[in-house]
């Protein structure tokens, strides 16, 4: 197939073609708003695939159309070329649309500076970590994936309500659900891991069972509110949860039933008055944040012979006391964005030191995104970001008294997903779905707050 498309003749047939459906499609999608609207639906749907989890998925061509390739040091030109092509295309043909919903999204940044002060500070810091890295060109490649990702977020959550948001989060873990079902049964060699366990079309099991946890509790709360899609609904959350099984993750089977037990809880602190609703969400997150560490880490019977997983998370409390120490020898700003885990640097890699003492397994990242956060932009960068996370739980509870289920009860349950799988894991900040959907809610409840205020 490459050769064929490296022949001139060919490859001027293919580029005439394309032209011809460009202009088709950026003709009619300019005079229907209907269509830019779907197009705009299914472009938001189509990045949040390309970036989910913590891994993105591992499907070709979707690989090479990750943000995070511009940032990767032996990424050749013609896949930068091909990746912003792409990307230039889509917005050239929803400019029909974009130049009346920009201005409105750049007219919400000050609303959105005003309430979530802490969040804009902290993509501040993304952006400036670059005059602090040893590695500045690594730096500065990875803070604009960083902040594209962000930027995308920002808009998607101006543009979008939260029911619409929820039916996108549903759909596209649907789809991440049954093409990983596909892979795993049918195509084990490349949807299971080396030991058997399920990994889909992510990558790695943790991360396909944190994914498959989000798409579990999508759509038990969709059976419960929708009494059209009841059956079907109840059948995906049975498919996601043997999916949770199947990829062996300890921590993600913990998750699951303090997540699903935590959504119960809401409707009890739905109605308790703001200060104590706060209170008792935030307990209730400390506990299961508890319950996780100590069922994954301390209990032998239930994590060796049950969960089958090793009492040190792997290896991962070995080399925490390290990394902590790797901070501190930077502890204002950090190393810079993706200036820490550097294997290509050979000996001038700062994490070089970091190693499983059993194994000598050297870690690809910290196991915990809030280390590797403090790793990139030291405990200020950490600090901010924990300002903007507290401050969120606080709107989230808000809006839960405000609001019906279910869409009343998303944004505290995304910051405890986000909480919940970023203690063993990482991907709290990047190119991920998780940073993405912590920044559409950011947005979106600022946005919904500050309605609510100028109606009063």
């Amino acid at each position: 197939m490459k050769q064929i498309l490296t022949d001139p003749l060919i490859a001027s047939l293919v580029a005439i073609a394309g032209a011809i459906y460009f202009i088709v499609a950026f003709h009619y999608i300019g005079q229907d708003s209907r269509y830019s609207k779907l197009l705009e639906k299914f472009g938001v749907g189509l990045f949040v695939f390309i970036i989910a989890g913590a891994t993105g998925t591992t499907l070709s061509p979707f690989t090479k159309l990750h943000p995070r390739v511009l940032s990767n040091t032996a990424v050749t030109a013609p896949t930068i070329v091909a990746q912003l092509g792409f990307y230039a295309v889509g917005i050239l043909l929803l400019v029909s649309r974009l130049r009346y919903t920009l201005p409105n999204s750049a007219a919400k940044f000050p609303l959105v500076l005003q309430r979530d002060p802490f969040l804009l500070i902290f993509l501040l810091l993304v952006g400036l970590s670059v005059f602090w890295s040893d590695t500045p060109e690594v730096t500065f490649k990875t803070s604009m994936v960083y902040l594209f990702v962000s930027a995308v977020a920002f808009y998607t959550g101006k543009q979008y309500s939260w029911d619409k948001l929820f039916f996108l989060a549903r759909w596209t873990t649907l789809v991440l659900l049954l093409l990983s079902l596909f892979y795993s049964i049918f195509k084990p060699g490349t949807g299971r891991d080396n030991d058997g366990a399920w990994v889909g079309i992510i990558g790695h099991k943790n991360q396909f069972c944190f994914l498959m946890v989000f798409t579990a509790l999508l759509w038990f709360i969709n059976a419960l509110y929708n009494k059209k899609q009841r059956n079907a609904s109840i059948f995906v959350f049975l498919l996601s949860f043997l999916a949770v099984n199947q990829g062996g993750s300890g921590a993600a089977r913990v998750m699951i039933v303090c997540l699903l037990a935590f959504w119960f809880y809401l409707g009890f602190a739905k109605k308790l008055p703001m200060q104590w609703a706060f209170v008792s969400v935030v307990l209730f997150m400390i506990l299961g944040i508890c319950l996780t560490i100590i069922v994954t880490e301390n209990l032998e019977f239930i994590v060796v012979d049950t969960l089958n997983k090793d009492l040190t998370l792997t290896g991962r409390t070995d080399f925490w006391p390290l990394i902590i120490d790797k901070i501190n020898q930077r502890p204002i700003l950090g190393y810079g964005i993706d200036g820490f885990w550097q294997p290509w640097r050979g000996p001038d890699n700062p994490a070089r030191e970091i190693l499983v003492a059993k194994t000598q397994f050297s870690p690809p990242h910290s196991h915990n995104g809030f280390m590797d956060l403090a790793c990139d932009l030291g405990y200020l960068g950490l600090g901010v970001f924990l300002a903007s996370f507290i401050s969120n739980i606080a709107k989230a509870v808000i809006y839960l008294g405000q609001e019906r289920m279910p869409e009343a009860g998303l944004p505290i349950l995304i910051l405890t997903y986000t909480l919940m799988t970023n203690m063993t894991e990482t991907g709290l900040l990047g190119a991920t779905s998780i940073w993405f959907w912590y920044v559409v809610l950011a947005v979106r409840l600022s946005v919904d707050l500050s309605r609510k205020t100028s109606r009063v």
